[in-house]
């Protein structure tokens, strides 16, 4: 796609007005990242407000899912909210968080937490619902209690369907953070990439939008790798 892109600019098929060739918007950003850091700090900005937002619906959403799969009190009462929340998109949402929370981090993190919890607590409970019963029922006859059967058993074996969902939700957060940073805020990669495009500079516009590419690359390349660490009993390539 690079190789394609660079030479569709020098044979003059692209309009650098919009589409400004590769090696300029690589040129920009090595400019913008190591000498000025202009796009260092503003990914930093991004970076923490999806990262925030991103732990927080981790720890919330692995327990909701849990509880889910476990008690069936927890399932009647928050299934439904999930059926009803799920489908709302999340951007509909945010100028009413803004006008609880404000502008500021606060509604960023919130959405981006919203957006994340979903896919990671469906995940975890069909995860749960999932475990072999014989696993918990040899457990038990062994003499586990409930909480030891739960982390040393549900947990573990739910695992692969939790990391699943991390993957969908750092996709998520990642979309989320630029979106809101594109109606809202005076830093960041959203606001960055608005900004050039408002000013007509289509490189520094790029560069935004590559380097938002490769934070979320590098994210589900450390947690694939993470997972395939942790699973690797389920690697199946042999086979």
């Amino acid at each position: 796609i690079f190789v394609i892109w660079e030479a569709c600019s020098w044979l003059g098929l692209l309009d650098p007005i919009f589409v400004p060739a590769l090696s300029d918007v690589l040129a920009t950003l090595y400019h913008e990242l190591f000498v000025t850091n202009e796009l260092l700090v503003h990914m930093g900005f991004s970076f923490a407000r999806a990262g925030i937002g991103f732990a927080l619906a981790a720890i919330v959403g692995i327990t909701v899912g849990i509880l889910m799969g476990r008690y069936r009190v927890a399932e009647s009462f928050v299934d439904p909210l999930i059926s009803a929340l799920f489908p709302t998109p999340k951007l509909a949402i945010f100028p009413l968080m803004m006008v609880f929370l404000g502008i500021g981090d606060a509604s960023k993190i919130a959405l981006i937490f919203l957006g994340c919890f979903f896919p990671i607590v469906i995940s975890t409970y069909t995860g749960v619902k999932n475990v072999d019963k014989y696993f918990i029922w040899n457990a038990r006859t062994k003499g586990a209690n409930h909480r030891q059967v739960l982390w040393t058993v549900v947990f573990p074996a739910a695992m692969p369907f939790v990391f699943a969902g991390l993957r969908v939700a750092t996709s998520t957060g990642f979309l989320l953070i630029v979106a809101s940073e594109l109606i809202a805020a005076n830093e960041g990669l959203g606001y960055l990439i608005i900004y050039a495009q408002r000013t007509f500079n289509p490189t520094l516009m790029f560069s935004g939008v590559l380097m938002v590419a490769c934070m979320g690359f590098i994210v589900d390349r450390v947690l694939l790798a993470i997972g395939r660490w942790l699973f690797g009993w389920q690697d199946k390539s042999g086979f």
